[in-house]
């Protein structure tokens, strides 16, 4: 025997035993549910809310007259109320951050995306309002999560679905769970048949597999052999086991010569740091990573199989009430708690129409003398609507007066009837807590306080119905939380739908160093630009072309439900808040107009909202004064670098200009120098050829005076001067001393 057909057998009795305890430890709830559901769904004509030996009585099958047997369902008002609640709710996660490198802002994108897993499955409106009818009705529901390739692409990438399942009866799960949401699950299969041509297109290749599997066909199996042929019974089999690894605390060099440790899996690790690990004796630790095994089953054949992206059992229960009495599960919804007064109605309200309808009609009082002549008239005056009717008023013989006819009063019914009728009604408000108040009856709550209160109170009756809603989404979000980072293993782009139901745009990226920051798109060089890092986190993501990317491998999140009002029932209380808030204190309008706005659901709100907000709230303002800010200190970089330039070139031209005296001063001291070179040597000269160079020195000092007289001296002898004629000779006055008076004594 191969060893791939002993691993199929192994599987195949492993299906039949679990299958086989799941099938025995839910008998009682199965048949039970199957009967609550018929009893939900009764009608005029499949009579499901009588027992059966009282119809058949009533109805005459054994003998006798036939009786009324009236249904007037009453419980699917009552299973409604809670459902239809549940769908005016907005079912959600809300994931948080807790620690190890998770950050608000990536917690917040792996909302929207599960946000976005639910919008693309239309969970609200299928799977989660299919398991929550399960839950009310037959006390189970299930959603099943799924991986697929993603719709309307070629593209190899894949993404999670959320799936309905019909019937909560199909799925088999592990007895032995403890834990109230079903988190600790080791194994459950759904078992769905289908029609083979059916079988056939899903499943191409595997014509010859046998309708149910022999090893799993019971003695109360009623299958024939053209069943066998027409339907397939297929098993999709969860089970979940424990990889064993080894945590090494490793340690990691640092460039400035530090160690720091670091914990990592044996099975990532290369083998000569397990190596070095344990020669170093280095803390360890053993570890299990939970995984689960699919494997789909027709017949005796295991069709598929293989590992998934999930850690927990993708199938997520909507518990409604559940026991376990002496070893024997029970679940049940609002249906099972109805079914006595439900019956006690029906049967109080057919007894009175019974009573009601043997009873005669109302009938006429006459004298026979007054209808003499008339008796076909007055036979048909119960069932034939004359305008009149003629009677004798006179005997004819004796010429007596006759009373006129007289209608006695019309039968009534029995008022013990009625008075079951409406005990029975009040036991199931009784039994449900949905009094006639919540179930839209006028009551005498008049203020909204009251009313609230009164509806606060039936939400509190059925609370647990809410709670296990929440408690089930909890644990869906937390199988996202862990898959997501195995399913986005490469960088994409993903759709995030926020509360409000806006869509934006981030990056998936398990490569980013952080959980969360901010991409913008490349430069000039082609190069990815970097933000700046003295802006905030919001100041980056506000500037243009800016995408959020997130790596969900770094840190930890959970989730918390969210199975509040939907968001436009929060918006619309919000607003009314508001509009409360400003009747009282119009002068805040000033200061919350945009959030009053923002919360209106009324055409063009939102731009009133975008007009009236405060430019300091505005991200863009933020960033035009951090531009400013910079512009400034460059500017003011700019003009000290211009200042020291200036000193620098005054600098330049002072000592271009001390050089320039230094040049001259030298210039000065070698002419002179050459001057007092040539004066000694005229002192050697002759008296005759000192003349010509005495001449040849005036004529050079004159010119470097500025004058431009004639070239040369004459030749001729000098002259005596003409003295100029004067009326002050010589010794005359003028040349007298002219001293100050008491400068001299006398």
């Amino acid at each position: 025997m191969s060893a791939r057909l002993q691993e199929t057998d192994d599987v195949l009795h492993e299906v039949q035993e679990r299958f086989e305890a799941a099938r025995d430890f839910e008998a009682q709830w199965r048949k039970r549910a199957l009967e609550d559901l018929r009893f939900f769904h009764a009608d005029a004509y499949n009579h499901a809310q009588w027992d059966s030996a009282v119809y058949q009585a009533r109805s005459g099958t054994f003998g006798g007259s036939p009786r009324p047997c009236l249904t007037i369902n009453k419980v699917q008002q009552h299973v409604f109320q809670i459902e239809n609640d549940a769908r005016q709710s907005q079912m959600g996660m809300k994931v948080n951050a807790t620690g190890f490198g998770s950050t608000e802002k990536a917690a917040d994108v792996i909302e929207g995306i599960i946000r976005h897993i639910e919008y693309q499955s239309n969970a609200q409106q299928n799977a989660y309002n299919c398991a929550i009818q399960g839950q009310v009705r037959q006390g189970m529901g299930w959603v099943h999560v799924v991986t697929d390739y993603v719709r309307g692409q070629d593209s190899f990438d894949q993404d999670f679905f959320i799936k309905s399942v019909p019937d909560p009866r199909s799925v088999y799960s592990d007895p032995n769970t403890q834990e109230p949401d079903h988190s600790d699950m080791q194994w459950a299969m759904i078992v769905e048949e289908m029609p083979r041509a059916e079988f056939e297109r899903l499943y191409p290749g595997h014509e010859d597999v046998k309708g149910a599997p022999l090893s799993i066909a019971t003695d109360s199996d009623d299958r024939t052999d053209a069943t066998e042929r027409d339907i397939v019974r297929v098993f999709r089999y969860y089970r979940r086991s424990e990889e064993k690894d080894t945590l090494w605390a490793c340690p990691i060099p640092q460039p400035d010569g530090s160690v720091v440790t670091q914990p990592m899996r044996e099975s990532e690790m290369p083998p000569e740091m397990v190596d070095m690990c344990r020669v170093m004796k280095a803390q360890s630790r053993s570890i299990t990573r939970p995984q689960v095994e699919f494997f789909l089953i027709a017949g005796n054949e295991v069709i598929s199989s293989g590992l998934t992206v999930f850690q927990h059992i993708p199938l997520v229960p909507f518990v409604g009430v559940e026991s376990v009495i002496d070893g024997r599960l029970d679940r049940c919804g609002l249906v099972r708690s109805l079914i006595d007064p439900q019956r006690m109605f029906n049967y109080s309200a057919s007894a009175f129409v019974e009573s009601i309808a043997t009873q005669t009609k109302s009938p006429w009082l006459v004298d026979e003398r007054s209808i003499e002549g008339y008796e076909n008239q007055w036979a048909n005056a119960n069932t034939s609507n004359q305008a009149w009717l003629p009677y004798r008023s006179i005997d004819p013989d004796t010429s007596e007066a006759l009373q006129a006819p007289q209608r006695l009063d019309p039968p009534t019914g029995s008022t013990g009837h009625m008075q079951a009728m409406q005990n029975a009604d009040l036991q199931m408000q009784m039994v449900t807590g949905q009094y006639q108040a919540e179930m839209g009856a006028p009551g005498n709550e008049k203020s909204g306080k009251a009313i609230n209160e009164r509806q606060r109170q039936s939400d509190t009756a059925n609370y647990h119905y809410t709670d296990n809603q929440g408690m089930a989404l909890r644990l869906l979000g937390r199988i996202l939380i862990a898959a997501i980072p195995l399913v986005y293993d490469t960088a994409r782009a993903v759709q995030v739908l926020g509360m409000d139901g806006t869509q934006s745009s981030a990056i998936v990226d398990p490569q980013a160093a952080q959980a969360a920051q901010v991409v913008l798109p490349p430069g000039p060089d082609g190069q990815p630009a970097q933000p700046q890092q003295n802006l905030t986190f919001e100041q980056q993501l506000a500037q243009e072309g800016a995408i959020l990317a997130v790596n969900p491998t770094i840190g930890r999140y959970d989730v918390e439900a969210d199975v509040g009002p939907a968001f436009a029932t929060r918006r619309q209380d919000t607003f009314n808040s508001l509009m409360q808030v400003l009747q009282a204190n119009p002068a805040i309008m000033a200061q919350i107009g945009d959030l009053f706005f923002k919360a209106a659901d009324f055409p063009l709100a939102d731009e009133i909202a975008d007009r009236l907000k405060p430019a300091s709230d505005d991200p863009r303002l933020g960033q035009a004064e951090q531009t400013i800010q910079q512009l400034k200190a460059q500017l003011q970089q700019v003009g000290q670098q211009l200042k020291d330039k200036q000193a620098d070139l005054a600098l330049r031209a002072d000592k271009q200009r001390h050089d320039q005296v230094i040049d001259l001063m030298d210039a000065h001291s070698d002419r002179d120098k050459a001057e007092t070179d040539r004066m000694a040597a005229l002192g050697s000269i002759a008296p005759d050829e000192l003349r010509p160079v005495l001449a040849a020195l005036v004529r050079e000092v004159l010119q470097e005076q500025g004058y431009h007289g004639p070239a040369a001296q004459p030749d001729a002898a000098p002259e005596d001067l003409r003295r100029l004629p004067s009326t002050n000779p010589p010794g005359g006055p003028i040349h007298a001393p002219n001293p100050v008076t008491g400068a001299v004594d006398a």
